[in-house]
């Protein structure tokens, strides 16, 4: 009988493994709805608007079957492990789905080494909840559209393409606007010219120089 008492039968250890599984899977479940949860598609308008992004851009391996904002997507590069170094080519799109009704909308390009080798997208207006646009290390040609003055971007990151120009007074319209990173080119001895908007005086760069690279952070 002293046996007996000290050691739980068979039945009472299958009876206290089915506990613990219903347990688990209790607990587990709205981890499981959770997942299950898929993001609406952005609105029509913001898919047309990246097709012609893309058109203007050069990029072609964007999958219109497939929804930019579940971050599970081809329109997602995933973040490295941790202490493993970022890689440089990235090809991200953001969307910000807190917006009432459960709407979604996308809010960054992230297109870092990708060979692009169009133009900076004028299109790119049609997006008017975007706040962050990175273009760094392309082959992209031409200056910077006089239609982004009308966006609410706080990053913009053009540097290291094959732009022209100096940096546009215009973009001094974009009072949103916190980081800029630009390298552009220029004509031997031409100065830069650089915008003052209210207190934020920017200008950097000498003359004769045929290449110049601007950081700011704007306060």
């Amino acid at each position: 009988m002293g046996r007996l008492a000290t050691h739980p039968s068979t039945m009472n250890i299958l009876f206290g493994l089915m506990i613990l599984t219903v347990l688990m899977l209790i607990c587990m479940e709205p981890n499981q709805v959770e997942a299950q949860v898929e993001p609406p598609y952005p609105p029509d308008y913001e898919v047309r608007a990246h097709h012609e992004i893309a058109t203007e851009l050069g990029k072609k391996d964007w999958n219109y079957n497939e929804n930019p904002c579940n971050n599970k997507s081809s329109w997602f590069t995933p973040p490295p492990p941790p202490n493993v170094p970022e890689a440089i080519n990235n090809s991200t799109v953001t969307c910000n789905c807190s917006f009432p009704n459960g709407e979604c909308h996308i809010d960054g390009i992230y297109l870092l080494g990708q060979d692009l080798d169009g133009v900076l997208p004028c299109s790119l207006v049609k997006l008017s909840h975007i706040k962050v646009l990175v273009l760094y290390l392309n082959y992209l040609n031409g200056t910077i559209p006089r239609e982004w003055a009308a966006l609410k971007l706080e990053t913009l990151n053009v540097a290291m393409n094959r732009l022209s120009g100096p940096i546009p007074s215009y973009l001094g319209n974009i009072t949103s606007l916190k980081y800029l990173y630009a390298s552009l080119a220029y004509e031997p001895g031409e100065q830069p010219v650089f915008w003052n908007y209210s207190s934020r005086v920017w200008e950097i760069g000498q003359p004769g120089k045929p290449w110049t690279e601007a950081l700011f952070r704007i306060q």
